[in-house]
């Protein structure tokens, strides 16, 4: 979005002022209404339009996500059964298990 300050509208409103006349400067600053509400209502319908596609696919996620917590929890009550850990550190990577093993 372009950063226009106050001045810049001013110079834009004393340039259209000049070559307009004041008596059409009412009808245009109308129209100019006319439009920006016409591009917020139809920036509001796809907004809406979007959300209202994404909505199966934002509940199937949270289908998803819920059905992974369990298989984790399942994952670790059978390495407590088996008297094993699973320990996941962001440093434990296959890499870093191989040198310690190595050592």
């Amino acid at each position: 979005m372009p950063d226009i300050g106050f001045l810049e509208l001013l110079l834009v409103g004393i340039v259209a002022f000049l070559v307009l006349g004041p008596d059409r400067m009412p009808e245009l600053f109308a129209q100019i209404g006319r439009v920006v509400r016409k591009g917020r209502g139809w920036i509001a319908d796809v907004r809406r339009q979007i959300d209202e596609e994404t909505a199966p696919l934002k509940n199937s996620l949270h289908d998803v996500e819920d059905s992974v917590g369990g298989i984790d929890d399942y994952n670790k009550e059978i390495m407590k059964k088996l008297g094993q850990t699973l320990e996941m550190d962001s440093e434990s990577t296959p890499e870093t298990n191989k040198k310690q093993d190595d050592q």
